[in-house]
């Protein structure tokens, strides 16, 4: 009697394939079939099933359906325990009903959960096992011409292999991986295809929730290949599409489950991104969300690192306790592994080691029962940092050389970089053979810093720069220190100073999700090159343009170039930018031009060469504490506004005696910022070059440690100390008051791999002067620079000297009428910077409208909130951002820009500077004013109008052959001023703080 299974139509017309032969189960009553046909049983086994009724039958598969749909129910809630024992049961009555289908169905299932307990070894063997069994299953199908069965064996074939998929992306095989997804897609789009006539609803996907899971898998895969910008998109694609699945009741719970997974895969980007408080924001709401069940308890132990770096170590120590002790319970063998190792980390990080070598071993034990090959590569990185700071190296590279070896094995770069780093740190620290160490460290980091610009979000290419570049290129700089090898430091710091500007995947738009937004286009956008913007004020999908290949001088290639071919090789790094940009500037004949450059890695690094002999090079480790008592004086002595300082009391502290308020206060300031930061070579250079009565040109990149000094105004001194100085001995390593400004002119150099369009065709000055700001009185914090104007003021007088010369715009009959005008918004500037212009001047509010990056530093126009753009408005004004100029369609800037407002010379000073001083630099300037400091207004100090002299002075420079030459011409005349009536009006504070950023000699007008 046959049951359960329909029997096949036909007798089978050949023997029995040989793979049948050791099979104890062929997918259905075999021996019953056999019978059926009146062939020869023997072969076929005696079975269970053959003595079964069908009520019997029908019973049994009822109740193994039941115990699937538990067990899942478990799976769910991540019960390993309760769901192994009922996938042990479901199986049992499979065996019983010799129903392939069925036992496949279990041991899929349970290769997920052994997968999701970190039991990889278990889960591997499951999944593996039913691919075997499937092999095994279609040569029965098709020896019994039974084709229904394969229909229902497909799905576990589908789950095992997506087990698999995750093993061999930890493992760091992304091409199987990748393999293993295109075949799931593949067979998803022939079962559509077929359609519901050959395949039941669960296998169609039909509201594509499979397919999400899929791109989960995707998301993975792209992480292990390093494409961080890539998995951060997609997964906000792939949540907002599960959003939209999750109120239909036949996947509801599939989709929780996916959103889940989806949340935690962020919450792990998040953080390798440095967006650490949206992390935390993905790991609360998981933990809120399944209180009480074991993803609570991971989600909690993600957060216990930030409870510990708050202060609270003991409570977050006994957050993972607790924590552990829950997935114990839960038989999450893999998840109470990850707790050790993070109650270990804690430990190591405060000081204790051998309670960290415990809970690190404990880890291992778990890895090693589970085959976690992942695991154990970070259970060796643990051991050798423990040894390390026991001062064991000889155990410490006993580790960390198995960690590289599984490393290398695995393919993973990431894991390679990393165990590299550790390897090198254990040479560096213990003093070995450190050109073996440089072998290994110069490739790692320049892969490091390379990867960085990986990242869309500003966040995370700063936490990468900060925990993996950062402490790399730190190391290195050291190393090279120690091998005398200034050459390499110097061609290392030019390739950090040499980022390039914000690029947007999608050109030059702000949309987010690779097609134009639909915008309704209100008549007073109409012709407007911004009108696509649309309001966009989440986090921009900028990317950080790359270093290009840089090119040392006409007669030397970068010594780095093999090192980099050698990190490519090794690490697998991204394609680089075809171009080959100069790292020098062409200089005036007979004028003696210096670049130097300024980078934080630790301490200070500077280089600097001259353009006479640029194949010498200088090379300067300037430490921390110098640059940290130079940080000091200056910040004390700034009118930017400290946190919950306001701008008067700013100003008020800024013109005390103590800062610019007095020559004596002032002159130590100068002296202080010299001795700390112009070494003696130099300065002997310096005054050297200056000798023949022709003055050299001082053009510096600073870091952003160094974005706020007045370069101009810093002493030269005559001597050095040898030792440490107290603050009243600093005048004995002067003779005079000689700055740089004596003896140099000094501009502001642009990074080199900023990408420049052509300028604007020569044509009309730009006046953009005081703009009006919606919602903001002429007296509030973003009320008027100027101060009131009237006919006999002198900037309205120098402005009608310049109508009087020829048009200027917007247009205007007289100068009064350029100054606090209403309609000086984004649509204006557009508008005119789409015809020919030979300069802009903006004299106004400049800020940074939200964290601390670039792209969101912005003019204060006369915008309205309704215009579209990329930041926030207050109240009702939108500000307009380095990105809305950088991501527009606004036509080139003009030559020559001045950007006259608070600290407009700040892009130096971010983490990445890219704000509207250089994106007017990529857009076409080739020379920008601007101010590295808040500019007081001249309300404080009535009677003089220092702001209204400065704006005239920038303008009168713009219009002149050399700008820069007379801008400093210009400073001079004000130092000398200050030398002989040191009083508020002529301090320093009102035009110390300008500088130009000279571009027109660098040569380098090309677009990415």
């Amino acid at each position: 009697m046959l049951v359960g299974m329909p029997p096949p139509r036909n007798r089978p017309d050949r023997p029995l394939p040989p793979e049948l032969g050791p099979a104890t189960s062929h997918g259905y009553n075999c021996r019953c079939v056999a019978r059926y046909f009146g062939l020869d049983p023997a072969p076929y086994g005696e079975l269970h099933a053959c003595s079964l009724s069908e009520r019997q039958y029908r019973k049994l598969l009822a109740d193994a359906v039941k115990l699937q749909d538990k067990a899942k129910r478990l799976a769910v809630t991540r019960d390993v325990a309760g769901a192994h024992r009922t996938y042990g049961k479901m199986r049992e009555i499979a065996q019983r009903l010799d129903r392939t289908d069925l036992d496949l169905a279990a041991v899929s299932d349970l290769a997920t959960v052994c997968y999701s307990a970190g039991d990889l070894r278990n889960a591997r063997q499951c999944a593996e096992a039913v691919l075997q069994a499937f092999k095994v299953s279609t040569a029965a199908i098709v020896h019994y011409g039974q084709y229904t069965e394969i229909r229902m064996i497909e799905g576990s074939r589908e789950v095992a292999e997506r087990v698999l998929i995750s093993l061999h992306t930890e493992e760091g095989d992304i091409a199987k991986a990748r393999e293993l997804i295109a075949g799931q897609r593949r067979r998803a789009a022939l079962r559509k295809q077929e359609g519901p006539d050959q395949y039941p609803p669960e296998l169609l996907d039909v509201y594509g929730a499979d397919e999400l899971e899929l791109r989960i898998f995707d998301v993975r895969v792209q992480i292990a290949a390093g494409d961080m910008a890539g998995a951060r998109a997609a997964i906000e694609e792939i949540l907002t599409a599960l959003d939209a699945l999750a109120e239909i009741d036949e996947i509801r719970g599939q989709v929780a489950a996916l959103q889940a997974m989806a949340r935690a895969e962020r919450a792990r980007v998040r953080q390798t991104g440095g967006e650490d408080a949206d992390a935390r924001a993905d790991l609360l709401r998981l933990s809120a969300q399944h209180e009480g069940r074991p993803l609570a308890a991971w989600a909690s132990i993600e957060l216990a690192a930030d409870r510990a770096f708050g202060g609270d170590f003991p409570g977050a120590v006994a957050t993972i306790v607790a924590a552990r002790d829950e997935l114990v319970e839960a038989g999450l063998n893999g998840d109470v592994a990850e707790a050790s190792h993070a109650l270990g980390t804690l430990l190591l990080f405060a000081g204790d080691v051998a309670q960290a070598r415990d809970q690190f071993e404990h880890a291992g034990k778990i890895w090693t029962a589970n085959a976690d090959v992942p695991g154990l590569r970070r259970l060796d990185v643990a051991l050798a940092r423990c040894a390390m700071a026991e001062g064991d190296w000889a155990t410490a590279r006993d580790h960390v050389t198995r960690a590289r070896e599984s490393a290398r094995t695995s393919g993973d770069w990431s894991d390679r970089l990393h165990t590299d780093f550790v390897a090198a740190t254990i040479g560096f620290a213990h003093g070995e053979d450190l050109r073996s160490v440089l072998d290994l460290l110069l490739p790692l980091a320049l892969a490091a810093a390379e990867y960085r610009f990986e990242f869309t979000s500003p966040q995370a290419r700063t936490a990468w720069a900060r925990e993996v570049a950062g402490p790399a290129t730190e190391m290195l700089m050291a190393l090279l220190g120690q091998l005398q090898e200034p050459r390499l430091a110097a061609e290392l710091i030019e390739r950090t100073c040499a980022v390039g500007a914000y690029t947007g995947a999608e050109g030059r738009s702000l949309d987010l999700t690779g097609s134009l937004p639909t915008l309704e286009v209100r008549p007073v956008a109409e012709g407007l090159p911004l009108a696509a913007l649309g309001s966009v004020t989440s986090s921009l999908p900028l990317r950080l343009a790359p270093p290009p290949a840089l090119r040392w001088s006409p007669s030397s290639p970068m010594e780095l170039d093999p090192w980099l071919r050698l990190a490519a090789e090794r690490y697998q790094l991204p394609g680089t930018v075809a171009e080959t940009v100069e790292t020098w500037p062409s200089a005036k004949p007979g004028r003696e031009t210096f670049l130097l450059r300024y980078a934080d890695a630790g301490h200070t690094f500077l280089t600097w060469r001259t353009t006479e002999d640029l194949d010498t090079v200088h090379t300067h480790p300037i430490e921390f504490a110098l640059v940290g008592t130079a940080r000091q004086f200056l910040d004390a002595a700034s009118p930017t506004p400290r946190e919950g300082e306001s701008a008067a009391d700013a100003v008020r502290r800024s013109l005390s005696a103590d800062a610019f308020g007095s020559f004596d206060g002032e002159q130590r300031l100068a002296r202080v910022l010299a001795l700390n930061l112009l070494p003696a070579d130099l300065v002997e250079r310096l005054r050297r070059a200056a000798d023949d009565g022709t003055r050299p040109l001082l053009r510096i990149q600073p870091s952003p440690s160094l974005a706020g000094v007045p370069w101009g105004l810093l002493a030269l001194p005559d001597r050095r100390a040898d030792h440490v100085l107290e603050i009243d001995e600093i005048g004995s390593c002067f003779d005079s008051d000689e700055r740089v400004l004596d003896v140099a002119d000094v501009s502001l150099l642009a990074p080199a791999a900023i990408p420049r369009r052509p300028p604007a065709a020569d044509g009309p000055p730009v006046y953009l002067l005081d703009p009006r700001i919606p919602g903001q009185s002429a007296f509030g914090e973003l009320g008027s620079v100027l101060g009131k104007q009237d006919p006999s003021s002198p900037l309205i007088r120098h402005l009608d000297e310049r109508l009087a010369e020829g048009p200027v715009l917007p247009a205007a009959a007289t100068g009064l009428e350029l100054v606090r005008r209403t309609d000086t918004d984004r649509r204006l500037l557009a508008e005119l910077l789409a015809g020919p212009c030979s300069r802009l001047v903006f004299v106004g509010h400049v800020s940074r409208v939200r964290d601390e990056y670039g792209a969101q530093t912005a003019l204060h126009l006369s915008c309205s909130a309704d215009l579209p753009g990329t930041a926030a408005p207050i109240g009702t004004h939108r500000p307009f951002t380095a990105a809305d100029l950088a991501l527009s369609e606004m036509d080139s800037m003009p030559a020559r820009v001045a950007l006259i407002g608070c600290a407009s010379a700040s892009d130096f000073g971010l983490a990445e500077p890219f704000g509207v001083l250089l994106a007017a630099v990529a857009a076409g300037a080739g020379l920008v004013a601007a101010t590295v400091w808040a500019l007081p207004t001249s309300a404080a100090v009535p009677g003089s109008d220092p702001m209204s002299e400065l704006v005239i002075a920038v303008d009168t420079a713009l219009a002149g052959d050399d700008p820069v030459t007379e801008l400093c011409a210009w400073q001079r005349t004000r130092l000398a001023r200050w030398r002989e009536q040191p009083e508020p009006a002529a301090s320093p504070v009102f035009w110390a703080p300008l500088t130009c950023l000279d571009a027109t000699d660098d040569g380098k007008t090309w677009v990415r």
